[in-house]
């Protein structure tokens, strides 16, 4: 059964979750001196600008390439994980309800998402539409005389 709508989900998903990796990425690289109190207590041994710096830009790639559709199921798996790293820090941190429950919600999106078997109108529609068409046949060998 074909469902014409699936593409459309698929990239109001993309296009959400994208946009709010991207966000906090630019948040996180803007002034990362503003998040130092969201690092999970087990990981204070590690320099603390660093390490949002790293996580910052891990967010602006994934939001990005979301935005673009391109790697999206990658991506979307990855940002199941990267959200259940940060839902798994703010429990361990005892930080807020709300910050986790829409985590946890960002976490169902994500996980939507790497299950989608169509990934919407982005960059991955192009590739596969690319490779699925039929390759040229060879020009037949003339007889010879």
């Amino acid at each position: 059964m074909s469902d014409s709508m699936a593409a459309w989900r698929a990239l109001i998903g993309r296009v959400a979750l994208g946009g709010v990796m991207l966000y906090f990425g630019v948040g996180e690289l803007w002034n990362p001196s503003q998040w130092t109190g969201y690092i999970p207590q087990p990981l204070h041994f590690l320099p603390a600008i660093p390490l949002l710096l790293v996580h910052g830009y891990a967010l602006f790639a994934i939001g990005g390439l979301l935005l673009l559709g391109a790697w999206t199921r990658p991506m979307s798996w990855l940002s199941v994980a990267v959200l259940a790293s940060i839902v798994l820090g703010l429990v361990i941190n005892g930080g807020g309800t709300s910050l986790y429950v829409r985590d946890l919600g960002l976490m169902g999106l994500a996980l939507t998402l790497a299950l989608e078997s169509q990934m919407g109108f982005g960059l991955d529609a192009l590739t596969v539409r690319a490779a699925s068409r039929p390759a040229p046949k060879p020009a037949a060998a003339r007889p010879s005389r």
